[in-house]
C-alpha cells in the first residue's frame, strides 16, 4: 500500500495514542522517519509512525514456530476428538484414517502454498499481510476480521473449556460444566497474562509442552500397533466401508478441529528470526510430523482397545489403555498428559491471537488503527492489541457457554463450525497461488508443477469444509457467523483514501 493511501485516524484516536506517548527510542525514531518524509505529506508520516512504533521485537526460532504449528494442532483435538471420529465412521477405523488422510493433505499442500507468500514477504500478521499484497484489500479485510474476531477467538475459548475439561480429570474435581469453565478462564487470563508481560517465556513454554505430549503419542501408537494387527482391522474395515453409506462424512467435523491450527502460526512472522526463510520450513515440516503423529495414535489406539470400546470411553480411551497396560495406578497419567498437551494448544493460539488486532491496525482495517498498533514502550508489547483479543475471546465463552449449556450442537461445539468457515475461506490463497503458477513466464513443466500443491490444498480444504458443514444443525450458525462476519468486514473497516 503507498502512503497516500492510508486512512487518516479519528482526532479521538489520535488523541488516545498521543496521550499514551513516551519518551522512547521508539519515539525518537518516529519523530526523525517523520522529519524525512515531510515532502511525502501528513498520510506518509503518519503511516510511518505507526510502523514504526509497533516494530516487533525477533524472538521467535524455527523450533518455536514448527513447535507452535505442531502443539496448536495436537493440544487441539487429538486426545478429545478421536472418539467423535469413531461415533461418525460407526466404528470404521478405516474411513477415520480415509479423512485424516484427506485433513492432513489440507495443511501439507496448504502449508507449501503459505510458504511461497511467506517467502515472498515479511509483512506484519502473516496471513493479513499474504492477503493484502496479494489478495486486494477488501479481501484482505474479510479474511483479517475472520482471523482476528471470529476464528480464533472461538477457538481459544472452546480450547479454555477443555482445559478446564482435563483439569477436572486429572485432579478428580466436580467434572460439571461450571468447574470446567471456571477452570478455563482462570487459565485463559493467566495464559494473557504470560503471554504480554514474558512473550519469550511462553515460547519456551510452547515448545516444552510440544514435546512432552508428542513423547505420548509415539508411545500409544508403536504399542497399539505392535500389540494388534492394524493390517488386518484396517482391511475388515475396508471391506465394510460401502456399507456405511455417506454418513461418516460428518467426521471430518471433529477431524478439521484436531487438524486445526496450523495457519494461525504465521502470526508470528514479525517476530520469527529469519521470517524468510523459517516460516516456509515451519510450514513444510510441521503437517508432516503432526500426520505421522496423529496416524499412529489413531490406528494404534483404536487397535489396542477396539473402535467400539474407545467410542464409550470417550476422552477416557486414552487413560483406559494406560490402565489396561500398566495397571490402575497408571490411570491418572494420560489425563495429566492430556492437560499438558491441551495447554500447549491453548498458549499458542492464545500467543497468536493477542497479536491479531494490531495486525489488523497496521494494514489500516480496523478504526482506531493508531492506538491499537503502538507497541507498549516497557512491555515491547502491544497491549490494547491484547485487551480487545481477551475481550473478543471473553464473548465468545459466553456464547460456548450458551451453545453447551443448551444441547444447540449435539457431538460438536461452536469452534468447529468457524474451523469449517476458515476452511472454506483459505482456498481463497490457493486459488490466487494457482492463478499465479499458471501465469508464471516460465516452461510449461515447470508452471504445472507449481501449480499441483495450491491446486490439491484448494481441492481438499474446499472438500473438508463443505463436507464439516454437512450436518443441518450447523447451518444457522455458519449463517448467524456469516452475517456477523460481513456486517463486521464492510461496516468497521475504514475506507481508503478517506
Amino acid at each position: 500500500m503507498t502512503p497516500s493511501s492510508e486512512p487518516a485516524p479519528s482526532a479521538a484516536c489520535e488523541n488516545t495514542a498521543g496521550a499514551n506517548t513516551g519518551a522512547t527510542n521508539a519515539e525518537s525514531a518516529v519523530a526523525r522517519a517523520g522529519a524525512a518524509s515531510d515532502a511525502e505529506g501528513p498520510s506518509a508520516s503518519a503511516s510511518t509512525a505507526v510502523n514504526a512504533n509497533a516494530a516487533p521485537v525477533k524472538r521467535y526460532s524455527l523450533f518455536t514456530a514448527i513447535c507452535l504449528i505442531v502443539g496448536i494442532c495436537i493440544g487441539s483435538g487429538i486426545f478429545f476428538k478421536s472418539d467423535n471420529v469413531l461415533i461418525a465412521t460407526g466404528g470404521n477405523v478405516a474411513l477415520g484414517v480415509a479423512m485424516m488422510l484427506l485433513a492432513a493433505t489440507t495443511i501439507v499442500f496448504g502449508g507449501l502454498t503459505l510458504a511461497r507468500f511467506a517467502a515472498r514477504t515479511t509483512g506484519h500478521g502473516g496471513l493479513i499481510a499474504y492477503a493484502e499484497e496479494f489478495l486486494g484489500p477488501r479481501r484482505a479485510a474479510f479474511i483479517g476480521w475472520n482471523f482476528t474476531f471470529l476464528y480464533m477467538p472461538v477457538v481459544c475459548s472452546v480450547l479454555s473449556w477443555v482445559v478446564g475439561v482435563y483439569a477436572c480429570m486429572t485432579f478428580n474435581l466436580p467434572g460439571t460444566f461450571a468447574w470446567q469453565m471456571g477452570i478455563g478462564l482462570a487459565f485463559l487470563l493467566a495464559c494473557t497474562a504470560w503471554n504480554i508481560l514474558w512473550p519469550t517465556l511462553s515460547g519456551y513454554f510452547q515448545n516444552l509442552t510440544t514435546l512432552a505430549k508428542a513423547l505420548p503419542l509415539v508411545l500409544v501408537g508403536v504399542i497399539g500397533l505392535m500389540v494388534n494387527d492394524p493390517v488386518a482391522q484396517l482391511s475388515s474395515d475396508i471391506a465394510a466401508a460401502p456399507a456405511a453409506g455417506t454418513a461418516w462424512i460428518a467426521a471430518a467435523a471433529p477431524v478439521a478441529f484436531a487438524f486445526d491450527g496450523w495457519s494461525s502460526a504465521v502470526s508470528i512472522a514479525p517476530e520469527l528470526k529469519d521470517a524468510r526463510r523459517n516460516l516456509p520450513r515451519a510450514l513444510i515440516a510441521a503437517p508432516v510430523i503432526i500426520l505421522a503423529l496423529y496416524l499412529g495414535y489413531f490406528v494404534g489406539i483404536s487397535c489396542f482397545l477396539g473402535p467400539q470400546t474407545v467410542i464409550e470411553a470417550g476422552d477416557a480411551s486414552l487413560s483406559l489403555m494406560f490402565v489396561k497396560l500398566f495397571g490402575e495406578q497408571a490411570g491418572a497419567l494420560p489425563n495429566v498428559i492430556a492437560l499438558i498437551a491441551v495447554l500447549g494448544g491453548a498458549n499458542g493460539m492464545v500467543l497468536a491471537t493477542l497479536r491479531m488486532p494490531q495486525s489488523l491496525a497496521l494494514h489500516h482495517m480496523m478504526p482506531c488503527e493508531r492506538t491499537v498498533s503502538r507497541m507498549n514502550a516497557t512491555l515491547r508489547f502491544p497491549v490494547v492489541s491484547a485487551m480487545i483479543a481477551l475481550a473478543t475471546t471473553l464473548f465468545w465463552v459466553g456464547v460456548h457457554a450458551v451453545v453447551s449449556t443448551l444441547a444447540l450442537l449435539p457431538n460438536g461445539d461452536i469452534s468447529e463450525v468457524v474451523v469449517a468457515m476458515t476452511m472454506l475461506i483459505l482456498p481463497l490463497y490457493y486459488a490466487e497461488a494457482l492463478r499465479g503458477a499458471l501465469r508464471e513466464d516460465a516452461p510449461a513443466l515447470m508452471r504445472v508443477r507449481r501449480a499441483v500443491a495450491p491446486a490439491i490444498a484448494l481441492a481438499s480444504s474446499l472438500t473438508i469444509g463443505l463436507s464439516s458443514i454437512s450436518d443441518p444443525t450447523r447451518w444457522p450458525f455458519v449463517m448467524a457467523f456469516t452475517a456477523l462476519l460481513l456486517v463486521m468486514t464492510f461496516a468497521l473497516t475504514p475506507k481508503r483514501g478517506a
